[in-house]
């Protein structure tokens, strides 16, 4: 047996190579065009879960740009930096471009930048740095061309938007949420032996043990509790823009302690969400509570109690102000209701259209005129992950009107966003009409759908296979600004006019791109048996490589995640990235990608995700074949972190792929189970129960069902080929080591490519890792599945 070799430490493979006595071929060469494994994980993109901050005047745009650090000291796989920077924001600099002429200003005064907002006459730009050392609140002067620090304090930013400063009406004081003092100060969690605990001990208990814990030993908070303080808790304070000084206005050990914050229309009150706090030990559900305070100062006041985390914009639902008066509308027992303020303290919060029933808690804003409420009704929750989604928007006036109501197609369309002009009010252009963008389920197709409450009408003012986030115009009711991509677009900031009849690129943030040739991507739909036994449709879409089209029967890599719908991924530049490798280094090499819509029972049920994941998978890589896209003899598999979970799966069960590369998997239910942090944090066990795992209780309640899914006991089963890709900083590294074990004591044919101080995603990783984990798989699937270029070149 050989050892390979690289910047990535390989453990182990029983795959013949040179020691074998084979001739050794020298690699194939890239074929031209291929995208450079060097850009794959340097390329420009806005940061994640970004917003785009458009001035009041409606001219110019703010946003940030980030370029990954090459530097190797840096581990971009944690959370958080040392300093207490969020890593997804790491190699950020901000921007602002001039919509009218083109112009685009950057303003970082050094370090990372993020999060810009303007001030409300458009001359000044606040954002976060980490310039001097710690994250801080900066504002850059646009006539003075400079940027300046407010305070030495350390703000405490957010990894999702919805931690942005806030301005004051006029301008002259920012609302922040700032580190707090005390154990939670630092979002990082401290790892060394501190004063008050010299021999460096933690001690968990539970049963009569944990009441019978001596006082210097009483338990701490739970580890999920202690974890969410750590991320989230905040002090927030007013800072004065001219001199720096700071107000306290929550303190950390408030008894409604904040996470976030928002200012009323007349700058008289913030309201805030609390940190969020885990609903039991045994789930992975989030509650928190929504609380208002007065800037002048005072005590703060509960609104709503144990609001539920949604699946999407944690900070940006639960509640929204009023555009231009103090009353705050908010969810409560997922019905809407509205709070008064403008008196100066609260009223008796009034009902809205409770005779509608549940509201969707990821949609509701105010009219342009602010008369009434835009909300979605008519709830569903098909996935059962916690993330319902309207089939009908309302407008319910705030006279107690009559509401109206019109239906989205559910046959048709599912609902993704309600365009807003600002995170208050609805895009109305022509003040009365409601847009909203969807995705067409038989195509995969977005699509803006405009109703006319007049007429009763919906039309469809746009649609194309793309990728449309983040829209937003600042207030302006004129134009529409949004993140636009497609497969043959890089991402960048598009201007909308109100109609949606013509689009203007505004940024142009990695011109290394515009020499990227692509593919294309097409669709099509399969009838596959659920989990439940019924029959269902689901969609698959193939990336295509540059000049190849259907009937080519091209060696394919299948990938998935199982539980989601991983097609959408075709509407973004070049087909985007499913497991954290972009999807153009293969297709530049000639190798189809097939992404698959793999569709699980809910989330906190007992289920058996191995056999539905195959029910689900087969169908549509049979179907692939038969429509002439793929070889189905030279088919691999991948997937990363549940979809590595998914890869080492699926191949227990069928022989049909060529190659498999599970990557960041969990393979051993039941053994990971058991496994906690040193403070008692149990990520495995909520995950089992009441995650992505699907196993509904604890493995000593049904222990066949954990043996039966998972991939480590049934190994023996296994013959397809297998390069398990893994990071040893990750938490279910242990995982791997079993797997690749098992694998290897049954003779099967296996690699374990262990990267050295690597986390879970690939993406995150040192750029000398990544690259060489990106060409491994490569090489790999050449090895497998044949190489695409090579066999084109001989097909001339």
């Amino acid at each position: 047996m050989n050892t390979i070799v690289s910047l990535a430490f390989v453990a182990a493979t029983v795959l013949p190579t040179a020691a074998s006595g084979l001739p050794q071929q020298p690699p194939p060469s890239d074929p031209p065009g291929a995208l450079p494994y060097d850009l794959a994980f340097s390329m420009a993109s806005f940061i994640w879960d970004t917003q785009f901050a458009v001035s009041a005047d409606g001219r110019f745009v703010a946003y940030a740009v980030r370029v990954p650090p090459s530097d190797t000291t840096v581990n971009l796989d944690e959370r958080y930096q040392p300093n207490g920077t969020p890593s997804s924001v790491m190699g950020a600099t901000i921007r602002y471009t001039d919509m009218v002429n083109g112009q685009t200003v950057e303003l970082c005064p050094g370090g990372s930048c993020w999060r810009p907002m303007w001030s409300p006459d458009g001359s000044s730009i606040a954002f976060f740095s980490d310039a001097d050392g710690l994250p801080q609140l900066w504002v850059y002067d646009i006539a003075a061309g400079a940027s300046r620090k407010l305070s030495d304090e350390p703000v405490k930013p957010k990894l999702w938007h919805g931690d942005e400063p806030r301005w004051s009406p006029d301008g002259s004081t920012l609302y922040a949420g700032f580190a707090p003092e005390g154990p939670f100060r630092n979002p990082v969690r401290p790892a060394e032996v501190r004063p008050e605990n010299p021999a460096g001990v933690v001690v968990l208990r539970s049963g009569s043990e944990a009441a019978a814990a001596p006082d210097a030993e009483s338990p701490p908070p739970t580890p999920m509790t202690d974890h969410y303080a750590r991320e989230h808790l905040v002090a927030i304070k007013a800072i004065d823009v001219r001199s720096g000084a700071t107000r306290l206005l929550v303190a950390r050990d408030a008894e409604f302690p904040a996470g976030t914050l928002r200012r009323s229309a007349s700058g008289r009150w913030l309201g805030y969400l609390s940190t969020f706090r885990p609903e039991s030990d045994t789930t992975q559900s989030t509650v928190m509570d929504v609380a208002v305070v007065p800037t002048a100062g005072g005590d703060a006041i509960p609104v709503v109690r144990s609001v539920p985390l949604t699946r999407y914009d944690y900070f940006g639902v639960s509640y929204v102000w009023h555009p231009s008066d103090d009353r705050l509308m908010y969810l409560d027992g997922k019905r809407m209701h509205l709070l008064d303020l403008r008196s100066g303290s609260p009223a008796a919060p009034v009902p809205l259209a409770h005779e509608l029933g549940d509201v969707a808690p990821t949609v509701f804003a105010f009219t342009r005129d602010g008369e009434a409420a835009v909300m979605g009704v008519d709830v569903v929750d098909d996935q059962g992950y916690g993330d319902p989604r309207p089939r009908a928007m309302a407008v319910v006036p705030l006279d107690g009107g009559p509401p109206s109501t019109f239906a989205i197609d559910d046959e048709r369309w599912t609902y993704d966003q309600l365009l807003k002009a600002d995170e208050r009010t609805a895009w109305q252009p022509d003040g009365a009409s409601i847009s909203v963008l969807v995705t067409e389920r038989s195509t995969g197709d977005k699509a803006i759908l405009r109703h006319d409450p007049a007429s009763g009408s919906t039309r469809v003012l746009w649609k194309a296979r793309a990728r449309l986030v983040n829209l937003t115009s600042g207030g302006s009711h004129d134009f529409i600004v949004g993140q636009y991509e497609d497969m043959r677009t890089p991402s960048d900031i598009f201007r909308f006019d109100a109609d949606f009849s013509g689009r203007e690129r505004i940024s142009h943030i990695d011109p290394r791109l515009d020499r990227v040739q692509v593919g294309t991507a097409e669709t099509f739909e399969t009838t596959v048996p659920l989990h439940d036994g019924t029959l269902a449709t689901v969609k698959t879409a193939v990336l295509l490589p540059p000049g190849a089209e259907r009937g080519d029967r091209l060696p394919a890599v299948v990938t998935m995640y199982p539980g989601s719908d991983i097609t959408r991924r075709a509407a973004e530049f070049a087909g985007g990235s499913v497991f954290t490798v972009p999807n153009l280094v293969f297709t530049s090499r000639g190798y189809a990608v097939v992404l698959c819509e793999l569709t699980l029972g809910p989330n906190e049920q007992a289920g058996n995700p191995i056999r539905d994941m195959v029910d689900v998978l087969l169908p549509q890589v049979y179907r692939a074949a038969e429509l002439g896209y793929v070889d189905l003899n030279r088919l691999a598999i991948t997937g990363q972190s549940y979809g590595g979970y998914g890869t080492g799966s699926i191949i227990t069960r069928t022989n049909v792929f060529r190659a498999a590369v599970p990557i960041s998997g969990i393979f051993d239910l039941f053994g990971s189970y058991g496994h906690i942090d040193v403070d008692g944090g149990g990520f495995f066990l909520a995950w089992s129960e009441g995650g992505q795992a699907r196993m509904g209780s604890h493995p000593w309640a049904d222990v066949r069902r954990y043996l039966d899914n998972s991939p480590y006991y049934n190994a023996d089963k296994i013959t397809t080929p297998v390069l398990i890709v893994h990071g040893t900083a990750d938490m279910a590294y242990h995982d791997a080591g079993k797997l690749f074990t098992a694998l290897r004591r049954l003779g099967k044919p296996a690699q374990l490519a262990s990267y050295l101080d690597q986390g879970h995603v690939i993406s995150s990783w040192h750029r000398e890792s990544a690259i060489d984990a990106a060409r491994r798989m490569v090489e790999f699937y050449r090895r497998h599945l044949g190489d695409p270029a090579a066999a084109r070149e001989h097909s001339r």
